[in-house]
């Protein structure tokens, strides 16, 4: 959990969910695999949370749900990003050309979360998110070692909290 410096009981009274992700992890164990997120999402400077649940149910890969899950987590990644994409549509961005004459503001902030999903940085619209691999997505490589190992191979469930902006400000001076 990243920390605030506010006392948990003052914390879990002024928090709002901010996002929910589904990450894939490989480990010996749960516990690590545990660890492993939580080390991520505090040593990222995109995504700030002021407090990270992982939910009890994380399914391995040699889970009848495993695949399904994995498989609804991509495809929720790539209805976003398309939504994006169709967005910046929306606003008069059509090709390649129109990068050089982008305005900064609403465009290149669409811009910037589309290269996001595409470079491998987390965000808070991302559904799903590949620890193994720092992507949105799954490799075939990837999929292969899961097929091989699938003891080793997890989904985590991640609901994430942040202070309110009124509540935060206060909290802080």
């Amino acid at each position: 959990m990243q920390g605030s410096g506010i006392p948990e009981h003052r914390r879990r009274d002024v928090m709002e969910l901010l996002a929910s992700h589904t990450l894939l992890a490989e480990g010996d164990t749960v516990e690590n695999c545990r660890k492993q997120a939580l080390q991520f999402f505090d040593k990222t400077s995109l995504v700030r949370y002021d407090r990270i649940v992982i939910g009890e149910h994380t399914p391995a890969a040699s889970d009848s749900e495993f695949s399904g899950e994995l498989d609804r987590a991509v495809e929720q990644n790539r209805r976003i990003l398309k939504r994006f994409v169709d967005e910046l549509g929306t606003t008069g961005f059509n090709d390649r050309a129109d990068l050089l004459s982008i305005e900064q503001g609403y465009q290149s902030k669409i811009l910037h979360i589309i290269a996001h999903f595409l470079d491998g940085f987390v965000g808070i619209d991302s559904v799903f998110y590949n620890l193994v691999e720092d992507s949105h997505w799954l490799s075939g490589e990837t999929g292969r070692r899961i097929s091989e190992n699938p003891e080793r191979f997890r989904l985590l469930y991640l609901t994430c909290y942040s202070l309110t902006p009124r509540d935060a400000s206060l909290l802080h001076t």
